[in-house]
């Protein structure tokens, strides 16, 4: 007899992988009793109850109060295009693909995201931070950086509303002239994972850089799901 999962983390990889394995007691839409699930595993009720809370802010199961947890499909995985412009897009697009803005505010720029705008460390820019899922299921997280000197010219980059970025850079006279963009791959943070209802994963990041002129108007970071999303360029091959 398999010994019992001491650790909310442990048990919440076990019940993990027999969900993503089709467990036909974990099926998709099966409802479990709590109490009896522990009963079965051999395990504390709180000890099910702290991997429970794992699974569902991963978006694996619903609590349901005084009945159980119902058991929820896994995210499907989807192909991603990086176009030659530095943007990504879900292939092909579907109906539920949302964008949901988490934040916008005024913030002293992380170390990398002032070096990439060329900005003294800690200078103040603006955060424009926002979800995209698929299915209900996030599946990458975008943070644009404007520095502080712009935002002066287009305040209205702090809307909490879903804004076309790219226009009011273009009505405070900064029109796109070029950009550079990198991909590349790390452990996404806590934060990260929380906001991406996974566990910790690795995350591909896509640092797009723009200028106007010889002016950088914005840094903008896409943090994509490497478990969730395979990345392709334009021509169908993986970019390194």
């Amino acid at each position: 007899m398999a010994t019992p999962p001491t650790s909310r983390h442990d048990l919440a990889e076990r019940l993990r992988n027999e969900i993503h394995d089709g467990s036909p007691s974990l099926a998709a839409g099966v409802v479990v009793s709590g109490r009896q699930l522990a009963k079965e595993l051999g395990c504390a009720r709180n000890t099910l109850i702290g991997a429970m809370d794992l699974l569902e802010q991963e978006g694996l199961v619903r609590s349901i109060p005084k009945v159980g947890y119902m058991v929820l499909s896994p995210a499907a995985a989807f192909e991603a295009r990086l176009d030659k412009r530095g943007h990504v897009h879900p292939v092909p697009e579907q109906a539920d693909d949302r964008s949901d803005m988490v934040t916008t505010a005024v913030r002293k720029a992380p170390v990398d995201v002032a070096a990439a705008l060329g900005s003294p460390p800690e200078s103040a820019v603006i955060l424009r931070q926002s979800v995209l899922s698929r299915g209900g299921t996030p599946w990458a997280i975008r943070e644009m950086y404007v520095p502080q000197g712009i935002t002066d010219l287009a305040r209205r980059l702090l809307d909490a509303d879903h804004v076309d970025e790219d226009q009011i850079l273009e009505e405070a006279g900064l029109p796109e002239t070029g950009h550079a963009h990198a991909v590349s791959a790390r452990p996404a943070s806590d934060q990260e994972a929380v906001l991406l209802k996974s566990r910790a994963v690795t995350v591909l990041t896509v640092r797009r850089v723009s200028y106007s002129g010889e002016q950088i108007r914005s840094c903008e970071f896409l943090l994509i799901r490497a478990d969730r999303v395979s990345l392709t360029d334009s021509s169908g091959k993986i970019p390194n």
